[in-house]
């Protein structure tokens, strides 16, 4: 029984030797963590109402078909094609669906979050959550090799809770993150354009080939618990699918370099990196 840690929330029981494997590979994939039929197939039902809410009202000669669980987005491809306004709407729109939002911050997630960060005080980042939506063969807006913390901050110790909507296999594009980089702490940033694309890591290259990567194919239900400071990108998307990926972040409201700076939020509150630490920044002046 030492070996065990129990989660009251859903009486779930986690060996202790997978908590000592998160914190020393910098992320834990966990099978079948959510309900699907209480926890996923709500917020599927929703997802699929708000793109039948849209068609209708702009009277789309679309046809959804019925739902269920593989058909949840049924339409959205056809809005790609020649209503790409809609499908900015549907992607802001999803991030506020109720369903959603309680299993992002539900006690299941809290107390997962105090158990990995090894504390009894976590914060919510509440600007630091949402759905993430990958198209098929629509690189432009994939995620670079980078650490959460640079562009959500709030705390060092934090952690990512991410899960898909749609299962991730290998042509979907699973999330390449590489095991162990976060116990080399935060690595220096240089930021040269706008937003968390314009942040990048100081010779990257160099510093990514250091680690192995791994790019686990991640099943509906399953989380995928990351550190804070684990280097990760996204992955192509080569299937006729949207990526679908529920983010949700925690951070330690005790660990002292979040204290420092009074839990600041990243660019989503609209502070920057570079001014929280500008010790690990440069910045490169573009004047063309």
């Amino acid at each position: 029984m030492e070996d065990e840690i129990r989660y009251k929330t859903n009486h779930m029981t986690l060996p202790r030797h997978l908590i000592e494997q998160y914190k020393n590979q910098g992320l834990l994939h966990i099978p079948s963590y959510y309900d699907f039929k209480t926890e996923i197939l709500p917020i599927q039902k929703d997802i699929y109402r708000i793109i039948s809410i849209l068609i209708k009202h702009h009277k789309l000669n679309i046809s959804q078909e019925p739902f269920s669980p593989n058909t949840f987005d049924s339409g959205l491809q056809e809005l790609m094609k020649s209503h790409r306004p809609l499908v900015s709407i549907i992607y802001d729109a999803v991030k506020k669906i109720p369903s959603y939002v309680k299993l992002a911050c539900s006690e299941k997630n809290e107390e997962i979050a105090r158990t990995f960060l090894g504390t009894d005080l976590v914060g919510f980042a509440n600007r630091g959550f949402g759905i993430r939506m990958d198209h098929p063969n629509e690189d432009a807006y994939l995620t670079q090799w980078h650490q959460d913390y640079v562009s959500n901050l709030c705390a060092k110790n934090g952690l990512v809770l991410w899960s898909p909507l749609r299962e991730v296999t290998m042509d979907v594009g699973p999330v390449e993150m590489s095991p162990r980089s976060h116990k080399d702490g935060i690595f220096r940033i240089i930021r040269d354009g706008a937003g968390s694309y314009g942040l990048k890591i100081k010779d990257e290259l160099n510093i990514v080939k250091q680690y192995d990567s791994i790019s686990p194919e991640v099943k509906v239900g399953d989380l995928v618990v990351m550190d804070y400071l684990t280097l990760h990108r996204s992955s192509p998307n080569h299937s006729k699918y949207t990526r679908w990926s529920m983010i949700s972040r925690y951070f330690d409201f005790l660990d002292p370099v979040g204290v420092s700076y009074g839990w600041k939020g990243g660019l989503q509150e609209g502070n920057s990196f570079e001014k929280v630490h500008p010790e690990l920044s440069e910045v490169i002046v573009n004047n063309k």
